[in-house]
């Protein structure tokens, strides 16, 4: 997960029609879709966006790409396609960070356009290109078309989003308003059908919280909110106890036998072990998961690169048992790792698993 955290003031414009946005629960949580992502993504699948982890995409995908295969003309899709390489092709998390610190349509323009927001330096121009895609696209009347599908996708995760802050706050011992102590500020929680399956990201716009995620399998349940939002947890613990932190990087090494440039970084590939460990323990737990089952969904984050998921479920009990915070439990935690051992599991895991 890249962990930039933007800067930018943003201004929520609330509309009544679906040309906008309408925050129906009057709550810290908001579900109403948003047509910057919409039309963010739109623009990408148009310009050559065309990967997904899942083996088909999700039908409302499947239909837009069709809308625009059959609106735009072979030299329009060229000229976006163009700016789309320029800018590194499929980047979602760029495209998406300068969604919601844009404009609403037809504009654009990014909110707070003196601001450095890191990583949005590279879309020079997308402003105008965007307005253009809005237009030509026939965008506004795509969106009023699957507005009130996407709304009903977003509220499927509403009951959930209340209780995955309380799961997280309470396994990480944290102040239980730690998401709520932003000043007057909203949690909005985004389904992105246009998006690949199984992508997301947590990002902060000025006093809000954004959960902005790719479709996913299986029903709704807390787990849509745990992996993101615990990064803004996580991180700050790892990141402040680097020292402790820096006596695991022979694990980096190892790891990139597989992983292959992802999370080459100490920093980033512990705490996206920690944040897929706890996510798997708070979800075995809602779903009621047996001990064997539990192990099997962190095999999978293990077989997955994340090389100490194993090590976490053995020991996450005894930070459980400390009754300390997570924060002050982390470098017991961390010391106590034998990297000896770490490495002799991850040889003798792919030895005895070579098809994985």
């Amino acid at each position: 997960m890249k962990k930039t955290a933007i800067a930018a003031i943003l201004t929520i414009l609330f509309c009544s029609s679906g040309n906008g946005q309408n925050n129906s629960t009057g709550d810290f949580f908001v579900f109403e879709p948003d047509i910057r992502l919409f039309t963010s993504y739109a623009f990408m699948n148009a310009a050559g966006y065309s990967h997904d982890w899942n083996a088909t995409m999700h039908p409302i995908r499947v239909e837009v790409r069709n809308y625009l295969d059959s609106t735009l003309t072979d030299s329009y899709r060229t000229q976006i396609h163009q700016y789309y390489d320029k800018l590194g092709g499929g980047d979602f998390y760029g495209y998406g960070i300068y969604a919601i610190n844009s404009n609403f349509p037809p504009e654009f323009g990014l909110i707070c356009d003196t601001c450095r927001i890191e990583g949005l330096e590279r879309f020079e121009n997308y402003d105008s290109i965007l307005a253009d895609f809005y237009k030509t696209a026939q965008i506004e009347r795509l969106w009023k078309r699957y507005y009130k599908k996407l709304r009903d996708i977003n509220l499927q995760y509403e009951p959930f989003a209340e209780i995955a802050i309380q799961h997280i706050t309470s396994y990480c011992r944290t102040d239980t308003d730690y998401f709520r102590n932003h000043a007057n500020g909203k949690f909005y929680y985004q389904q992105i059908p246009l998006m690949s399956h199984f992508t997301a990201f947590f990002n902060e716009a000025g006093t809000d919280y954004w959960v902005v995620s790719g479709p996913t399998a299986g029903e709704p349940d807390p787990s849509a909110f745990y992996h993101e939002p615990l990064h803004k947890i996580i991180n700050p613990i790892v990141e402040s106890n680097e020292s402790v932190t820096k006596r695991l990087e022979i694990l980096v090494e190892l790891s990139q036998q597989r992983l292959k440039g992802d999370y080459n970084n100490i920093i980033y590939l512990v705490c996206e072990s920690f944040v897929r460990a706890i996510d798997r323990v708070l979800y075995a737990r809602y779903n009621n998961l047996t001990a064997t089952e539990l192990h099997q969904i962190m095999e999978d984050e293990y077989r997955q690169r994340h090389i100490l998921t194993f090590y976490l479920l053995e020991n996450l009990p005894e930070y459980e048992a400390s009754g300390k915070t997570l924060k002050a439990y982390y470098p017991q935690l961390i010391s106590n790792i034998d990297l000896e051992r770490e490495k002799a599991r991850w040889n003798d895991y792919w030895k005895n698993n070579k098809d994985k």
